[in-house]
């Protein structure tokens, strides 16, 4: 089962901390190449007018049910625990789960507000990097406890059938009017009507269209050819001996190689091609002999190989190599004490020159073929990391789906394209903007990778100042330590998070909007029980040295959507929230380089150091370049 977390909470906002932020840190375009067309629009007004005649009330998910569901799947992990090899470990897991209060809601009938307090509750807890939260038991209990909040939420059918087909006419009417680079206003809203579409049981074409449409990837890494050469090119000087014999002549000698190892891009889809090439140039010393003849020769070749390796996450694999050579000898003196076999030596090496100059042209070839090949197999042998064997416990304990992912490449770049979404998420319709600048390495996330990952985390917790302090990981320490150490009763806040989008990231025209939603904030004896939006905007600026960051402007927003006016006792508060988040979100982002570490066994990565030097907020993409 692993080990408990007794700070959940806290270690929560730690992985969203790291999720957050960890895109910025780790590597700290305005035309759209994709958009939604014509056809897609009205492929989905067309889809949704459909099935909003295919709503019945019976589809709705079953209260009934769905509580027998719970009940069941709570008894099952109450066993499994009890059944451990530890029997102290299995009451600490039933002690964190805390599966009373939905259980006994349920077998009470409480009131729909009751058990759907209780569900979020238990639902908090089954999500989170715990270990052992990845396993069937947790995970199907935590997917019969969403399965009882969607049937809350549409617990009055009939009720349900009309408010529903009212949720299909206002997406029909946004999409009919969406921009073909959605705002992100739109963007936010059709989400989550898509996942209350989901929640529902009924429309599941307009979700399947939805998704469709709603699917290009919105994660992108970008591997430049710059550092692929890097890693690979290299000169070749080295000298050889020479032991050979060809028509019967013995050959004895030396030769001197000079030639380069380069590697070049090719554009591919599925895997990364890599064109590995060699070229030189070789030159010969030898003597050849030939029963009491000595002939003294000089060689000057030219020689190429080259092979193509396709890289994906399975590993490597390599194509057939292919080898020429050209190749000019010449016979500098023929040695003997007698002049007349000197003649008859001259006479028969003029003969037996082309066919030998053929033969010494094939095992050139060859010799080089057979070298070259010796060099990439062993690029074969570099095991990929197992990055589904890492990553997938992970996101099971998170909720969330292993992205899918491409690999590819172009004569300028690798790239990774990855889609993060959950059954119930869309992503995006507006493929990543180019990158009009030189890169060893870059990064592109559109808006939805921060919600469809977050989002299931964040939403509906209730975090205090601490957390929230280490959710927007401050740079600047000695802050956090001073509000860490103020952290009590009398000034310290809390704030619940929204349940639909807790997570505030907009890379619009230039700039980047950072953020939370909330529902709740509450400092000491003070609440503000409001819709709010609390938001920072950051804007790149390039540096005196050429590196680029992201810079705060310098208020933190405070806004309470829907609500015109606020009482005296709100508007102080609201004061405080800007205040206190003034403080807690950075003034700068991406200001840090990278060092790659002194251990690192690539010679031309070795020591390191990378900085952005371009960064770009346009159409829902932010990009990150570093060099």
């Amino acid at each position: 089962m692993g080990h408990r977390s007794t700070t959940a909470c806290t270690t929560l906002l730690k992985i969203a901390s790291s999720a957050f932020w960890g895109l910025f840190l780790a590597f700290q375009c305005s035309i759209s190449l994709g958009q939604l067309s014509d056809y897609d629009r009205a492929r989905l007004v067309s889809q949704i007018e459909y099935s909003k005649n295919q709503i019945v009330a019976e589809r709705f998910p079953d209260l009934e049910t769905a509580k027998q569901e719970v009940l069941r799947r709570s008894n099952i992990v109450r066993g499994v625990m009890q059944t451990q090899t530890s029997k102290a470990n299995g009451q600490e897991w039933l002690d964190y789960l805390e599966m009373a209060p939905i259980t006994t809601a349920i077998n009470d009938d409480a009131s729909a507000a009751k058990l759907a307090y209780a569900a979020f509750d238990l639902r908090h807890r089954l999500v989170g990097n715990a270990r052992g939260l990845e396993i069937s038991v947790i995970r199907h209990l935590r997917d019969s406890v969403e399965d009882l909040i969607s049937a809350i939420r549409f617990r009055d059918a009939d009720k349900s059938v009309i408010q529903f087909q009212k949720q299909l006419d206002s997406l029909v009417e946004r999409i009919e009017v969406l921009d073909r680079v959605p705002s992100a206003e739109d963007a936010a809203a059709i989400a989550a009507i898509v996942g209350l579409i989901d929640e529902s049981g009924q429309a599941k074409e307009v979700v399947g269209v939805m998704k469709d449409v709603f699917g290009r990837p919105n994660v992108t890494v970008l591997v430049g050819e710059p550092i692929v050469q890097k890693l690979v090119n290299r000169a070749v000087n080295e000298s050889k001996p020479v032991r050979d014999c060809i028509l019967g002549t013995r050959i004895v000698g030396t030769a001197y190689t000079n030639g380069v190892v380069t590697a070049n891009l090719l554009p591919s889809i599925g895997s990364a091609r890599i064109q590995v090439a060699l070229a030189g140039h070789v030159t010969t010393k030898s003597f050849g002999y030939n029963g009491p003849v000595r002939l003294r020769t000089t060689g000057n070749g030219d020689y190429s190989a080259w092979r193509t390796l396709n890289v994906n996450e399975q590993g490597v694999t390599l194509e057939p190599a292919v080898a020429t050579a050209v190749l000019n000898t010449q016979i500098d003196a023929i040695e003997h004490r007698l002049r007349i076999v000197r003649r008859i030596a001259k006479k028969k090496s003029a003969e037996q020159k082309p066919l030998a100059d053929r033969i010494a042209l094939r095992k050139l070839e060859a010799r080089v073929k057979d070298e070259f090949l010796q060099e990439t197999n062993q690029a074969s042998e570099i095991k990929p990391p197992d990055v589904s064997g890492r990553i997938t416990p992970m996101l099971r304990r998170l909720s969330l789906e292993e992205p899918a992912r491409l690999w590819g490449s172009t004569d300028e770049a690798i790239f990774i394209d990855a889609t993060f979404r959950r059954g119930d998420q869309i992503s995006t319709v507006v493929s990543k903007p180019p990158i009009n600048a030189a890169y060893d390495v870059a990064v592109q996330f559109q808006e939805s990778v921060v919600d469809n990952t977050l989002g299931p985390l964040l939403a509906g917790r209730t975090v205090k100042e601490s957390e929230i302090n280490q959710l927007l990981s401050r740079t600047d320490q000695q802050a956090v330590a001073k509000n860490s150490d103020d952290d009590d009763e009398a000034t310290s806040f809390e704030l619940d998070f929204a349940r639909v989008q807790p997570i505030v990231f907009e890379a619009r025209d230039g700039a980047v909007r950072l953020g939370l939603r909330g529902t709740r904030f509450a400092e000491g004896k003070r609440e503000l029980k409001v819709a709010m939006e609390i938001t920072a905007m950051y804007r790149p600026a390039r540096m005196q040295d050429g590196r680029m960051v992201l810079l705060r402007d310098s208020e933190v927003d405070v806004d309470f959507p829907g609500r015109k006016k606020l009482s005296v006792s709100q508007s102080g508060l609201k004061r405080n929230i800007q205040k206190k988040f003034t403080e807690a979100f950075p003034e700068t982002l991406l200001h840090r380089k990278i060092e790659i570490p002194a251990t690192v066994k690539v010679d031309a990565l070795r020591g390191r150091e990378f900085r952005p030097t371009y960064i770009d907020a346009r159409d829902g993409w932010l990009t990150i370049a570093v060099q």
